[in-house]
């Protein structure tokens, strides 16, 4: 009882939300390209380049906006990248992403030592990072106060870009127009729609969004950065986006979910479990999710 308890408790529940942000923001972007057509398998290197110059940002000037600007500015480069060689040059996606994920650990390791002189990891100063606000009504709630009245910033903005997405994709225009681009790419190609130019933007967006959990896991969690800190994160997220078939509203639960998990590895090492145990947690939950969309795939298929 005392580990239900606990496992359900107001702190396991905002520490949850918490850790699902930085994996909620890049399968958020990871969604754009998903109704676009574009396998967009980078979003691990994106988030850790992002978090990089996140930490460069905001020692430089001292502000974590200006962090949070450099973070989004390298997601959105690192992202027009990929966009370039697999759209406009028609590279593989699978091997352009995994050398760019790939490429960001070895990035990001060789400009901090050569950057701030130092190996393994770096401290932000608090005054550059971010701090939880009090919502005011919120706080007030029974058990709801507890896990949403009082968390960072980008927290909040992460939900609010939820709701944009979900109404952005569905509603919106450029929403309709992308998704027929993902869907059928001839048809809207003959009203005037340029194919190229949503997937493009698609990805370019997937970037932004990646820059943003760079930024919250450099400057809204941890108040540093060190080596390869996204640890899957990214893949994670893909797992986020194909679990929910990339819808926004879908995708949160998703995220939510594993940010539970993640929170319960830790809670779970105060009854005796074993810490390598707890810590795959988060990885086996994205195991049981791919399987699940395997199997649903396929017995779909079956009915045929």
């Amino acid at each position: 009882m005392l580990m239900l308890n606990t496992l359900l408790s107001e702190s396991t529940m905002a520490s949850a939300l918490r850790l699902s942000v930085p994996i909620l923001l890049a399968a958020l972007g990871g969604a754009y390209t998903f109704y676009a057509d574009v396998f967009n398998i980078a979003l691990e290197g994106f988030m850790l380049i992002s978090a990089f110059f996140s930490a460069v940002g905001a020692m430089k000037f001292g502000n974590p906006w200006l962090g949070v600007a450099a973070a989004v500015l390298s997601g959105l480069i690192s992202a027009f990248l990929f966009g370039f060689l697999t759209l406009k040059l028609k590279a593989d996606n699978i091997v352009v992403g995994l050398a760019i994920n790939l490429g960001s650990v070895g990035l990001t390791t060789w400009l901090l030592e050569k950057i701030f002189k130092v190996r393994g990891m770096i401290m932000i100063a608090n005054k550059a990072t971010f701090h939880d606000v009090s919502l005011p009504l919120i706080s007030k709630i029974p058990y709801i106060g507890p896990v949403l009245g009082r968390q960072n910033v980008l927290v909040y903005i992460s939900l609010m870009l939820v709701v944009f997405s979900e109404l952005f994709i569905f509603k919106h225009i450029f929403g309709i127009r992308l998704r027929a681009v993902g869907n059928y790419p001839e048809a809207a190609e003959s009203v005037g729609v340029s194919v190229l130019k949503y997937k493009m933007l698609a990805t370019v967006i997937s970037g932004i969004f990646c820059g943003l959990a760079g930024a919250f896991l450099a400057l809204g969690g941890s108040a540093m950065f060190s080596e390869n800190m996204t640890a899957g994160k990214g893949f994670i997220a893909l797992a986020a986006v194909f679990f929910s078939q990339g819808r926004p509203l879908l995708v949160f639960l998703a995220s939510l979910v594993f940010g539970y998990t993640d929170a319960i590895s830790v809670t779970l090492q105060q009854y005796g479990y074993p810490p390598q145990i707890m810590l795959i947690l988060p990885y086996i939950a994205t195991i049981g999710a791919l399987s699940v969309i395997a199997i649903v795939k396929k017995s779909k298929e079956g009915f045929r």
